[in-house]
């Protein structure tokens, strides 16, 4: 079932230009893999990049080592963070989950928070559905860690780029419900997910020992990819031979410090989809190249998220690319998210009425 063999793949001029800064020259030019288990195929992305000289902790260590506070608002879908050390910049990636508070979070884009930053705020998501108080131990006015991102397409795109909360939660629900599916027929028993403590909570769910279970055999097969290559700066994933989507960093350690919680999700991601044992064919050069060139081609929209901080998203038919710059670091940039859409849903109304204006029957 597994297939760790490495091709080398060169991608096209057009496509390396995603990789670099309008201003600076390209410097990516190589993927290797797949390095394949089960439905899920990885390529690693190799090259060189232009902020090794800048040190970012990752949220899930700065909160570790209590150097980032973050905390409630009173709002829902905006929490306060604030940076304690007087030398070390965090970044936060989109779709990074708190836990704790009066309802887990998920943050809605990537974040550099510089040293002694102040009380920043942060736009989030709800990943826990109802409750709004506190929850066994935990402190209802502060998040305990960050352990946990999205892992899964339409989660991701609901948050960062449908901005929706309702489509948040029924992403939510849609992932639990598949990785029930799934788990049940991969463990051979019954499996539910849905946490006692919090029915709703994605991050819980994300924490069941049975998930854990199964998602060890992927990561027994996959988490060693990385040794003995010093040149990785990101990676590309498939599910079911399907892209899904790629991650990539300007810088290397940046990249190494997130790739654990980011496999981690990509494999989750795999096993709320295995629900087939068929073999998937190694994805050829061509298609991640499309990829790639498909992404770029998308309409750029630009915003600041903070004074650190801005982000271009390129939206097209097919595809999504956030591209997180570092105004402290000259507006290079810092990290390329891409999301292949995939098969969309198109609702279309059948009537005048809307359906939910209807009375209902007794």
């Amino acid at each position: 079932m597994n297939r760790m063999k490495s091709t080398w793949f060169k991608i096209s001029s057009a496509a390396v230009l995603i990789l670099a800064a309008s201003s600076a020259p390209a410097a990516v030019g190589t993927i290797t893999g797949p390095f394949s288990h089960r439905n899920l195929q990885i390529f690693l992305v190799h090259g060189e990049t232009q902020l090794e000289g800048r040190h970012y902790a990752t949220l899930s260590e700065a909160m570790a080592k209590g150097i980032v506070q973050v905390r409630e608002t009173g709002n829902v879908q905006q929490l306060s963070i604030v940076n304690l050390s007087k030398t070390m910049s965090v970044f936060l990636n989109a779709g990074d989950i708190v836990k704790g508070g009066r309802q887990d979070r998920t943050i809605r884009d990537d974040l550099i928070l510089s040293s002694g930053s102040g009380v920043v705020p942060l736009d989030s998501f709800c990943v826990e559905h109802g409750r709004w108080t506190k929850r066994g131990t935990e402190d209802a006015a502060a998040f305990s860690a960050n352990s946990k991102c999205l892992s899964s397409r339409k989660l991701k795109m609901a948050s960062r780029y449908g901005v929706s909360q309702n489509e948040v939660w029924s992403g939510v629900a849609e992932q639990q419900q598949k990785l029930n599916s799934n788990l049940s027929r991969l463990s051979g028993k019954s499996v539910d997910t849905r946490s006692a403590d919090s029915a709703s909570s994605l991050q819980l769910t994300l924490e069941n020992q049975d998930l854990a279970a199964i998602r060890k055999r992927y990561l027994d097969a996959l988490e060693s990819i990385l040794d003995g290559k010093t040149d990785v700066i990101g990676f590309v994933y498939a599910i079911n031979g399907e892209i899904n989507s790629a991650e990539i960093y300007n810088n290397k350690n940046l990249f190494r410090a997130s790739w654990p919680k980011r496999l981690d999700a990509a494999v989750t991601e795999a096993i709320g989809e295995c629900d087939t044992d068929r073999a998937f064919e190694p994805l050829q050069a061509a298609s991640l190249t499309a990829f790639f060139e498909t992404a770029l081609s998308g309409k750029m929209t630009e915003r600041s998220v903070s004074k650190t901080t801005r982000v271009r998203t390129y939206a097209g038919p097919t595809t999504l690319l956030f591209e997180t710059l570092d105004e402290d670091a000259g507006g290079l940039w810092l990290h390329k998210s891409l999301i292949n859409k995939g098969k969309e849903t198109v609702r279309v109304p059948l009537d005048r009425e809307p359906y939910s204006n209807r009375p209902s029957r007794p």
